[in-house]
């Protein structure tokens, strides 16, 4: 089902011409407004803009659903007025690390168009970035990696994943034993996962011959599967990547290959935007997190 999120981000890029005119005119984020067209492009099945150099341009489809757009806002825009509704939902800016929005995209699609009536905007970044971003107040929420919050906030766990060690076909064979020397690459140096791939090196006693940032998933994943080095990763990112980078795995046993992300957030109230979201995560996830109920511990102030 549309969401009016959606047909509002629709509706002002093509009356402001672009993304980024579109979010400061909603006053959004522009990764808000663009996920919010890919879920409404994903639920329609259909694409709404295609890019023409530098230029996007609105396809039929996207003139067609224009039409319906601008006629269901202004209905629902009457109808706020009429019964006194300017109050609205609550709004919740949430900030989320890449690994999350790849391999859990699904259910980003439902937080975005969540049944507890939450206004969400969502900010991409790694996990040091958003800790710096709640901090400063540009976001009210963030889902990332977890260990790395200070005491001061409020902090509740949500998933566990396994990491794997990754290499490309044309790569050297790789094993514990053969680390050493290797070129690593990574998503980000400032992500959460680093402290993994610190222990995974100190442990096994290896130096890498350098350590590439890479900036994104999808160029990391190009960069291992041409046999550019070696990367630590989630084993889920390797089935989402799978059809379109050809990598091997070295699956990992120890503690260091256990990643778990947490939502961090300011406002502990019972009624707050970003607990109720949480709660809402776990009940709504029950069955993936069984595995790991036991380990979720809220730790508060202090």
């Amino acid at each position: 089902m549309m969401e009016n999120a959606e047909l509002e981000a629709f509706k002002a890029i093509v009356d402001y011409g672009s993304v980024t005119q579109a979010a400061l005119k909603l006053n959004r984020v522009q990764s808000s407004i663009s996920f919010r067209i890919k879920t409404l492009e994903s639920k329609l099945g259909t694409r709404l803009f295609e890019r023409s150099g530098r230029r996007i341009v609105v396809t039929a489809a996207g003139n067609e659903l224009y039409g319906y757009a601008s006629q269901i806002l202004e209905w629902v825009a009457k109808a706020e007025a009429s019964f006194g509704q300017g109050s609205g939902p609550q709004k919740l800016r949430l900030g989320v690390i890449e690994n999350f929005t790849l391999s859990r995209q699904p259910l980003l699609q439902r937080i975005m168009s969540n049944p507890i009536e939450l206004d969400i905007d969502v900010t991409l970044g790694n996990s040091t970035y958003l800790i710096d971003a709640l901090e400063s107040g540009i976001c009210d929420a963030a889902i990332v990696g977890a260990g790395i919050a200070p005491g001061h906030l409020t902090r509740l766990g949500l998933f566990e994943d396994r990491l794997t060690l990754i290499y490309g076909e044309s790569h050297a064979p790789v094993s514990l034993d053969t680390l050493d020397g290797c070129s690593f690459l990574v998503n980000s140096r400032q992500s959460a996962s680093q402290r993994n791939l610190k222990e995974l090196l100190t442990l096994h006693r290896a130096t890498p011959d350098r350590i590439v940032e890479c900036g994104s998933y999808s160029l990391l994943f190009s960069q291992v599967a041409n046999g550019a080095g070696v990367s630590l990763v989630p084993q889920a990112l390797v089935e989402v990547f799978a059809p379109t980078h050809k990598v091997l795995s070295l699956e990992l046993t120890a503690p260091y290959a256990t990643f778990n992300t947490e939502m961090v957030f300011l406002d502990a109230s019972l009624g707050s935007a970003a607990r109720r979201l949480t709660e809402w995560i776990l009940e709504s996830e029950t069955c993936e997190v069984r595995s790991t109920v036991g380990q979720r511990v809220e730790m508060s102030h202090g």
